[in-house]
C-alpha cells in the first residue's frame, strides 16, 4: 500500500526557491558547453581544395574580371520629370526618374534608353568613381527606344567595348549591370534565353535574358563573357505588376542600337514613332456593298486622313479601303499599325486599296508622330 507522504507549505517554497537559484548558476554553464560544442563541430574538417574547385574558381575569376572591365564605363543617370497637369486643377509635378547609360567614347556621349531620358528637364549623370556631371540630351528615338546624351568630354572617360550581338545564341553566359532601385553598379548573372525576341509593333528585335533586370536597369549594358555589351536593356515581363524581375528580361541588340546612335549623333532631335496619319475602321458588309467591293476581301476603310500627313502625301483619302502594304495583308486597324511600326520612319512603302470600286496602288513614305 503507497505511503502518503506530508509536505508543509514551508518546505515546498524552499524547494522551488532552490530548485530556481540552482538553475539560475547552472545554465549558463550548460549553454557555455553546449556552444563550445558546436562551435567545435563547425570547424572541423578542411573545405574543399583548390583543385577540386579548379573550375569553379576559373569561372568566379571570370565572372569578376567581366564586372572590372564593364564598370568604368557604366553610369547611374537621374533625371528631373515635369508633369503637365491634365486638368486645370491640378498643379504640375515634378518627379525624379532613373536609369542607367553605357559611355561609348571620350567625347562625353552616353547611350542610354529613350524612356529613361523622355521629358527630362535636367538629367545628372554619376560615374563609378562617384564623381557626377550634368548631362544634355542629344537625342532619342522612340521607335527604338534608344537615346543619346552627352557629358563634357575627358579623357578619363572609359568607353564600353561593343561587340558582335549577331553572334548571339542561346545557352550564352550573359551579365547585366545597372542601377536597379537606385543600387548603383549591381551586377547579375545568367544566360541569354532567345534572341530575335518580337515583343512590340516596332521593327526592332530584343535579346531575352534570365540575368535579373529591375527598374532602373533600363539603359545599362547586357555582357557577354568577354566583357563586352552586347545590348542596352530595355524592359522585362513582371506578370504580378510590381515591376519585379522574373528571369524574363529584354535588350536591344547592340547591333541594332549602333545604327541608332550614328543617326541621333547627327540629327540631334527626337524622332517620333512611325506614323502614317490616317484614322481607319472595320468596315460592315453594307460598307463594303456602298464601297464597290466584291467579295469577302478583308481590309480597313479610312474615316479620316490627317492633313500633310504621309497618307495624304500617298494620295490616300477618305473611304478607301486599304487591303494590303507592301505585300502583306491588312485585316484589321492593328495589322496595318504593325506594317506601319515595322516598316519605321522613312521607309518606302506600297498601299493597295480600292477607291470606287477600282483595285489602286499608292506609293508612299512612312512619316513621324511629332505629338510628344
Amino acid at each position: 500500500m503507497a505511503r502518503k507522504i506530508q509536505m508543509t507549505r514551508f518546505t515546498l517554497m524552499n524547494l522551488i526557491f532552490f530548485s530556481i537559484l540552482g538553475g539560475t548558476f547552472l545554465s549558463p554553464l550548460v549553454y557555455s558547453g553546449l556552444r563550445e560544442s558546436l562551435h567545435r563541430q563547425g570547424v572541423e574538417g578542411d573545405p574543399l581544395s583548390d583543385a577540386d574547385q579548379a573550375t569553379a574558381i576559373a569561372l568566379q575569376k571570370n565572372f569578376i574580371s567581366v564586372f572590372k572591365k564593364a564598370q568604368p564605363s557604366v553610369v547611374y543617370i537621374k533625371t528631373n520629370i515635369v508633369v503637365r497637369p491634365h486638368a486645370w486643377f491640378e498643379y504640375y509635378q515634378q518627379l525624379e526618374g532613373q536609369g542607367t547609360g553605357v559611355i561609348i567614347d571620350q567625347e562625353g556621349y552616353i547611350v542610354t534608353n529613350s524612356h529613361v531620358v523622355a521629358n527630362a528637364q535636367s538629367i545628372e549623370v554619376t560615374f563609378s568613381d562617384n564623381t557626377k556631371a550634368e548631362a544634355k540630351l542629344v537625342g532619342r528615338d522612340e521607335n527604338s527606344d534608344v537615346a543619346v546624351i552627352k557629358v563634357p568630354a575627358s579623357a578619363r572617360l572609359q568607353p564600353a567595348l561593343l561587340g558582335d550581338s549577331d553572334k548571339v545564341e542561346p545557352g550564352q553566359l550573359a551579365f547585366a549591370l545597372g542601377s536597379p532601385f537606385g543600387l548603383e553598379s549591381t551586377f547579375t548573372q545568367g544566360i541569354i534565353s532567345a534572341k530575335s525576341r518580337n515583343i512590340d509593333d516596332s521593327k526592332y528585335t530584343r535579346i531575352q535574358t534570365d540575368a535579373s533586370i529591375n527598374p532602373g536597369n533600363s539603359g545599362g549594358p547586357l555582357l557577354n563573357i568577354y566583357g563586352q555589351v552586347i545590348g542596352i536593356n530595355q524592359s522585362i515581363i513582371s506578370p504580378d505588376g510590381k515591376g519585379g524581375s522574373v528571369g524574363i528580361g529584354f535588350a536591344i541588340p547592340i547591333n541594332e542600337v549602333r545604327d541608332t546612335i550614328d543617326r541621333l549623333k547627327k540629327e540631334k532631335r527626337v524622332i517620333g514613332r512611325a506614323a502614317l496619319g490616317v484614322s481607319v475602321g472595320e468596315a460592315s458588309d453594307n460598307l463594303r456593298e456602298y464601297l464597290g467591293i466584291k467579295g469577302q476581301i478583308p481590309g480597313v476603310v479610312v474615316r479620316m486622313v490627317v492633313p500633310g500627313s504621309a497618307a495624304e502625301k500617298a494620295g490616300l483619302k477618305e473611304n478607301d479601303y486599304i487591303y494590303q502594304m507592301n505585300g502583306a495583308k491588312v485585316e484589321s486597324p492593328e495589322d496595318l499599325i504593325r506594317a506601319v511600326q515595322k516598316a519605321g520612319v522613312g521607309a518606302s512603302v506600297k498601299i493597295d486599296i480600292y477607291r470606287g470600286g477600282k483595285q489602286l496602288s499608292l506609293n508612299g513614305v512612312i512619316g513621324e508622330d511629332l505629338a510628344d
